[in-house]
């Protein structure tokens, strides 16, 4: 009776959104080929398969061309709704200068691996580990010919080295007590919220910000009412969008937080666990 419930509400589906790392992407960081082939079957039916990441946009675009994405997608945990037609931002949620580089200058002080994106590009701390996945991401990019996401590192003073608007941060490889020191920091800062998108990781946006209120700023903006929305997601940064589908997925290899919010799981991301789903539930 469940797998019939969920099939039925399978038929209702109007729109697909996807988190990238863990759930659409394998391990590699790539869209498998059975995974495409059920998004193009998805697409064929008149069903609009979008994304929505903690990544930011700049690092989205080679996936939405892949996918062929015609539309809104979501990136920097909800910051963002960029249009992939024109490249507008549709909806976006800056960071307060003041309270985002107190928080960097913070990380500094206690040596946390630390960066910032915002409209020029990423800033990252001397030092950064985790500036390697936007390296990582140029490097494929430029072997397609794509526009890269420009690196910038902090001078020796933040605040006048930095220019543009601030979408999010980042502040990787955190033990517990750097995570229980950081979050204890960024609450005495205020007008900042802080999410996970992997262990050791914490996702800095400005106050408000969440997948959820993405997937209702992208369901207003294409006419989809709750009912008609499936989403898939493997980390904790995935569950408020959870809230805001009527058929919401987690993925094999996803965390159990997201597991118990969800209405089927899926296998992993290494096992087309996306296609499988798609093509089980709603195709």
């Amino acid at each position: 009776m469940r797998e019939e419930a969920l099939r039925k509400a399978g038929q209702e589906i109007r729109l697909i959104v996807c988190d990238m790392d863990g759930t659409l992407l394998s391990s590699r960081r790539r869209i498998s080929p059975g995974t495409l082939a059920a998004v193009r079957e998805a697409q064929e039916r008149g069903i609009f398969v979008t994304l929505c990441s903690g990544r930011a946009h700049a690092m989205m675009y080679m996936y939405s061309r892949i996918l062929a994405i015609e539309g809104p997608l979501i990136a920097c945990n909800g910051a963002i709704v960029l249009d992939t037609r024109t490249g507008e931002l549709l909806d976006k949620k800056l960071m307060v200068p003041d309270a985002i580089m107190a928080l960097m200058e913070f990380c500094r002080s206690k040596g946390f691996d630390h960066l910032m994106v915002s409209s020029e590009g990423c800033w990252y701390g001397e030092g950064s580990k985790r500036v390697y996945r936007f390296e990582e991401y140029n490097h494929i990019a430029e072997a397609d010919s794509l526009p890269l996401v420009p690196l910038h590192a902090f001078g020796p003073d933040y605040r006048p080295s930095f220019s543009g608007e601030i979408y999010n941060a980042l502040i990787s490889g955190l033990s517990a007590e750097g995570m229980r020191m950081t979050v204890a920091e960024i609450q005495s800062i205020g007008s900042l919220a802080y999410t996970s998108s992997e262990q050791g990781l914490l996702d800095i946006s400005a106050a408000g910000v969440h997948k959820g209120e993405g997937i209702r700023s992208l369901a207003r903006l294409l006419g989809m009412e709750k009912h008609q929305i499936c989403v898939f997601g493997d980390f904790l940064n995935d569950i408020p969008m959870f809230a805001e589908a009527g058929l919401p997925i987690a993925m094999g290899n996803g965390e159990e937080p997201v597991k118990a919010q969800a209405r089927a799981v899926t296998d992993s991301n290494d096992e087309d666990g996306v296609a499988r789903a798609i093509r089980r539930y709603i195709l």
